[in-house]
């Protein structure tokens, strides 16, 4: 859909229309679902902030200036439920011994999927370990990595986005990249 229709699609969901809602519910939901799993780390929370972020945009549509790309403005009302979300309801410890249960939602394919069985093997277990020891980080620095590394997002636009400093945007991704970087060596005996 190009950006014209895009714009008609939120016009006529501001009018009430429910087919318009439908349409751009099916267009954005797969997307904001695997954006909340990968900031909340579960599929039952993300699933819940699923539904707390679409419901935010439909009542917060008539916020959205129709000039601007739709999409970095979803992607701020879903981060912002998420963020809102799991402040309310942050652990106050992380057990180092939950098993890794959820579905990994890192991309569609494997990385590397026309190497050998063996490789394809090992990139699962990669990501089943990557995606363990990003649930084990604390929710900020979690946040900064997804919207860096899978997002795409620059340090600037994340910190617009986040309301963090410049210098805690890049501490925070330090921090996430280091503890990964060590489980991932000490798994594989890396370096």
């Amino acid at each position: 859909m190009d950006s014209n229709g895009e714009h008609n699609l939120i016009i006529r969901c501001r009018a009430g229309d429910e087919e318009a809602w439908r349409m751009l519910l099916a267009r954005y939901e797969a997307y904001v679902y695997r954006l909340c799993y990968r900031i909340a780390g579960s599929r039952e929370e993300a699933l819940d902030l699923t539904q707390e972020a679409l419901m935010k945009v439909l009542t917060g549509l008539g916020k959205f200036q129709p000039g601007l790309p739709f999409k970095p403005w979803l992607r701020q009302v879903t981060v912002n439920a998420c963020l809102n979300h799991l402040r309310r309801h942050a652990p106050k410890t992380v057990s180092l011994e939950q098993p890794v249960t959820e579905e990994i939602v890192l991309g569609d394919t494997l990385a590397g999927s026309s190497d050998g069985p063996e490789d394809v093997v090992q990139w699962r277990d990669a990501r089943e370990i990557i995606q363990q020891e990003m649930s084990r980080l604390p929710h900020q620095q979690r946040l900064v990595l997804v919207l860096r590394h899978q997002e795409g997002l620059s340090y600037e636009d994340i910190a617009a986005t986040t309301d963090l400093p410049l210098g805690t945007v890049k501490t925070y991704l330090f921090r996430a990249r280091r503890q990964l970087r060590r489980k991932l060596a000490g798994v594989y005996g890396w370096e």
